[in-house]
């Protein structure tokens, strides 16, 4: 089974509530969001940072203390001590979201449907991919374009490659409700790709280890983040 926890961003929130929870974050989370210009993009970032700590926690039994988060070479996240501990963080303009599966490494992506440039499609789509994308009803362009980036993000989150990963040289095969993701036309078998009902303004694409593997969704509000957050704190004193 699949797990991914979802945090909807509010322009209203108990701010007092906030300050406190920040108050548990490392130094080095707390001066990273700081240097934001926006206050979108620093909340963004500081609840990215406690959803993935309350998730550490809650999935593997351990105080606050013990989430301690490193990076691999390619920048990839881990828990220390937890090797078996597989999670993945994405937010996109008012979600912020994590994916965590028992079945091995995942990965997932969300993205706001946006304006698909072709400029863009050209850089991160196969030659097939473009011809397709440019073949679809004009209305229907954008959301095609943010289905298939959202695929090769989360492709890509949950083999560890990121931003070293050419995603031209990625290329989506649909298999009924569920996707692979081909190299140079080798396919990847080892991965299963999904797109995952959400807000209808956004898509949201999930790698797994595992096809068809059951996924539910938790949700949870900005000020339950936090004051889980301020209880687990209080547990690590």
């Amino acid at each position: 089974m699949a797990l991914i926890y979802a945090v909807k961003l509010v322009d209203e929130y108990d701010r007092a509530v906030f300050k406190q929870a920040l108050e548990g974050l490392p130094v080095d989370v707390r001066n990273k969001a700081a240097r934001y210009r926006k206050e979108a993009d620093a909340v963004r970032e500081i609840v990215s940072a406690v959803l993935k700590r309350i998730v550490a926690c809650q999935v593997n039994g351990i105080g606050l203390h013990r989430a301690e988060f490193l990076r691999d070479g390619y920048g990839k996240p881990s828990l220390k001590e937890f090797p078996d501990f597989h999670f993945n963080v994405s937010h996109s303009h008012a979600w912020v979201v994590c994916a965590v599966s028992a079945e091995g490494p995942v990965g997932i992506d969300i993205e706001m449907i946006g304006k698909a440039e072709e400029g863009v499609a050209r850089m991160c789509l196969t030659p097939k991919e473009l011809h397709e994308w440019i073949g679809q009803p004009k209305e229907q362009r954008d959301t095609y374009f943010f289905t298939l980036w959202t695929l090769k993000e989360s492709y890509v989150k949950a083999t560890g490659k990121g931003l070293a990963e050419n995603l031209s040289s990625l290329e989506t095969i649909k298999e009924g409700e569920s996707f692979r993701m081909a190299r140079q036309g080798l396919v990847d078998t080892d991965r299963s790709l999904r797109m995952v009902s959400f807000d209808t303004a956004y898509q949201m694409a999930i790698c797994t280890a595992v096809q068809d593997v059951p996924i539910n969704r938790v949700d949870m509000s900005m000020n339950e983040l936090m004051l889980g957050f301020i209880g687990l704190q209080s547990g690590s004193r």
